[in-house]
């Protein structure tokens, strides 16, 4: 039989041995963590962020991803999901940050950092038509003239916070910026209302789209979304995007992205 003292001597090896697994686990996650920066976007919300015919996930958001990990010295991660699940994941902290196209609003800066970006000098959104706007609509508020007048938008954008101060007319909501133009070509609803660069953009895929500016009464600003636990990611970001914006590479972006757009 084995004495006390071997006993103890057998547990303390085998706590030894568990303690040292734990560590090296740890150590492995912390360096994987340091060398890579886990973005979480909706890959449908062109030309912010989209598939293309390759599979690949492209756009203006995810290219400022890469630079901005470039900067830092990391391996950029993307992780397509849902626009919800987007701040749902930030918020567990299972991504450093969220950039979708997402605006800023005061409930959002409670909840996380945010870093603008893009949309300083945003005046208005577009209401897309297919082949021909309805005869008297000049305006937003005419489409509840329209008979069975409907206004079809995409979960957790700027136009549907938009919508919110208009409920007067009926609103049908999806999921990608893709289906609720299609739900126009089909006259399910009357009009998409979408931000005015993603208008243009559609507009170029689809040239029977029509466009009706909505001007806006305060300017949309997009933003990084970053966890209020990574103080240090968000000083960070701040000074490579202010970086960005002072040596035009922010510009030249937005040229590729909204201007010139990608043929991809």
């Amino acid at each position: 039989m084995w004495s006390l003292s071997k006993k103890i001597g057998v547990v303390f090896v085998l706590i030894m041995i568990v303690g040292g697994l734990a560590f090296m686990k740890i150590s492995s996650n912390s360096t994987e963590n340091s060398e890579t920066l886990i973005l979480g976007t909706q890959g449908g919300y062109p030309p912010f962020e989209f598939i293309d015919a390759k599979g690949n996930i492209i756009g203006f958001d995810i290219e400022l991803g890469e630079e901005i990990a470039k900067q830092l010295g990391k391996k950029l991660v993307i992780k397509d999901m849902e626009f919800d699940a987007t701040i749902l994941s930030l918020k567990q902290e299972k991504v450093d940050l969220v950039l979708s196209g997402m605006n800023i609003t005061p409930t959002r800066l409670k909840e996380f950092y945010m870093v603008p970006y893009y949309g300083d000098n945003t005046s208005s959104l577009s209401l897309l038509f297919w082949k021909e706007i309805p005869e008297g609509v000049q305006q937003l508020e005419d489409i509840v003239n329209v008979p069975g007048g409907t206004v079809s938008i995409e979960a957790g954008s700027v136009p549907e916070a938009y919508m919110s101060h208009h409920p007067s007319i009926p609103v049908k909501s999806f999921v990608g910026s893709l289906d609720p133009l299609m739900d126009v070509r089909y006259g399910k609803s009357t009009a998409n209302l979408v931000q005015h660069e993603v208008a243009y953009f559609l507009k170029s895929k689809h040239p029977e789209v029509m466009i009706l500016e909505v001007p806006l009464g305060e300017e949309s600003i997009s933003g990084f979304g970053i966890a209020i636990k990574n103080q240090e990611l968000f000083e960070q970001i701040t000074e490579i995007v202010n970086d960005l914006k002072k040596s035009d590479k922010l510009k030249e972006l937005e040229d590729k992205w909204f201007v010139g757009g990608d043929d991809e």
